[in-house]
């Protein structure tokens, strides 16, 4: 379970370009199913995704997971609970261009200290299940809007997270795909794990994926 206690993010905090992004949220996220948070661009969404992730800290208030406080670790403690409890999917893909789709997808587990065979082997698996197998040694730059989403997924999932986050995932694709991606995500949470989503997509808040709308409006969270 995953808790938030009267959570702010103040950036920029005393200076003349201070901006409040999210303002004492509460919310608790259950283990498994799908949550969704929902509301326009610049109401707080990819903040609290952040800080539900431990990418981010809060400025005040607590995030907690399965009743212990995170919001205090130490940086290498936050780090290695980000690598092994939650997967990652930024809007904007992040992938490392240059670099094939197989070494990106092979690369949040090279810390991890795993036998590079076995992160390989999962990595391929990764990639024949989400359809990218024939793309594997392709440069990522190369990459269709839908493949680059896909691939960012296998990523995510290379250190078998329980929780994956992902930050607007049908935001840069047309109707079409952004149904394929809401497949996969279909397909992962009858994997057992928790998807935690920010939308602002029809397609996504109304699908028969959702489990829970969460509705976000100036970095707030309605009781």
């Amino acid at each position: 379970m995953i808790e938030l206690v009267a959570v702010s993010k103040v950036f920029n905090a005393g200076q003349g370009n201070e901006y409040v992004a999210v303002r004492e949220v509460d919310l608790v996220i259950e283990d498994g199913g799908v949550t969704v948070l929902s509301g326009p661009s610049g109401s707080g969404k990819t903040t609290l995704l952040s800080l539900i992730g431990g990418l981010t800290r809060p400025t005040a208030g607590r995030v907690r997971l399965d009743g212990r406080d995170i919001s205090a670790l130490p940086e290498r403690f936050l780090t290695e609970l980000r690598r092994t409890t939650f997967g990652f999917v930024f809007q904007h893909f992040h992938l490392i261009r240059g670099l094939t789709v197989l070494d990106n997808v092979m690369l949040p587990a090279a810390p991890t200290g795993r036998p590079y065979r076995e992160v390989r082997r999962r990595a391929l698996e990764l990639l024949v299940d989400l359809g990218l197998a024939g793309r594997a040694g392709t440069p990522v730059e190369k990459l269709s809007g839908g493949e680059a989403q896909r691939a960012a997924i296998a990523r995510a999932l290379i250190n078998d997270p329980r929780v994956l986050i992902a930050d607007e995932p049908t935001a840069h694709l047309d109707s079409q795909l952004s149904r394929q991606i809401l497949d996969v995500l279909a397909n992962l949470r009858g994997s057992g794990r928790s998807l935690i989503l920010s939308s602002h997509d029809p397609l996504v808040t109304e699908s028969g994926l959702v489990d829970r709308l969460v509705a976000v409006r100036d970095g707030r969270v309605p009781a």
